[in-house]
């Protein structure tokens, strides 16, 4: 009986050690699995990142050229146009006396409402 005894003890030392090795075994195969796949996330986000950047930088390009093109009609229309006597545009000028007019009563019968003539 403690000879059974004894091959019953080893038995079970044997099954618990394998078990434990096949566990080891796959830890280290989850770990395998799962630093390749930081790995593989990380060279995903460094290009999405590469690639974010470039697009952000062709399009400041775009926008700058823009800029520029800008610039150039601006002042090529600024040198063109002549100057006014008080600097300011001929159109700007004209608006403000027209609203100059408006505010100061004007005394043209026409503009005024039948029932107040």
């Amino acid at each position: 009986m403690k000879e059974r005894h004894k091959k019953i003890i080893a038995a079970e030392a044997k099954l618990i050690q394998k078990q434990q090795n096949e566990m080891n075994a796959l830890k280290k195969k989850l770990e395998a699995n799962l630093n390749e796949r930081l790995k593989l996330r990380e060279t995903e986000h460094n290009k999405l990142l590469q690639r974010y950047q470039n697009v952000k930088k062709e399009i400041e390009n775009q926008q700058n050229i823009e800029r520029i093109k800008f610039e150039k009609q601006y002042n090529t229309v600024a040198k063109l146009r002549p100057p006014t006597s008080n600097g300011r545009s001929m159109m700007g000028s004209r608006m403000n006396s027209k609203i100059k007019g408006s505010r100061m009563g004007n005394t043209n019968p026409a503009s005024k409402p039948s029932h107040m003539m």
